[in-house]
């Protein structure tokens, strides 16, 4: 990737989460070199790993049983997985928040509020531009 290219964050972190392997470290090195973009890998990960575990059909009735949104903006998500015997807690971001649920809804298990989806698409409309890519595949 030409390191001249400026990504936005936001919609890098919406494109780990959504499609991980469009943007892999190995082939995107120079792209997650600089500490905050480690990080944003990180928080994807961490928001791939909810969703896996509340998709897991093997882990038995999994889902979300709280959701509030705390001082700071932050979205404090409670969730149990049944068959693990386990309830978990995970405080996001509004976007991280955002785009859980936008993946929670592509999978069919919810349908994604309005302003989750506008949150979500309009980053990776911003990576899509970033990237010197329109909607019709075409540069600018």
């Amino acid at each position: 990737m030409n390191a001249s290219v400026q990504v936005d964050d936001d919609a890098l972190l919406c494109a780990l989460v959504l499609a991980p392997t469009s943007f892999s470290r190995n082939r995107f090195f120079g792209l997650f070199e600089h500490p905050e973009r480690k990080k944003l890998r990180r928080r994807a990960a961490r928001i791939r790993g909810i969703i896996r575990q509340l998709l897991n059909p093997e882990r038995g009735r999994s889902e979300i049983v709280g959701e509030r949104v705390l001082e700071d903006g932050r979205v404090l998500l409670r969730y149990t997985v049944a068959e693990m015997g386990y309830a978990r807690a995970a405080s996001l971001s509004r976007l991280e928040a955002a785009v859980l649920r936008y993946a929670l809804s592509r999978a069919g298990r919810s349908e994604v509020p309005e302003t989750d989806r506008h949150l979500v698409e309009d980053a990776l409309l911003r990576l899509g531009r970033g990237l010197g890519l329109t909607l019709d595949g075409v540069g600018p």
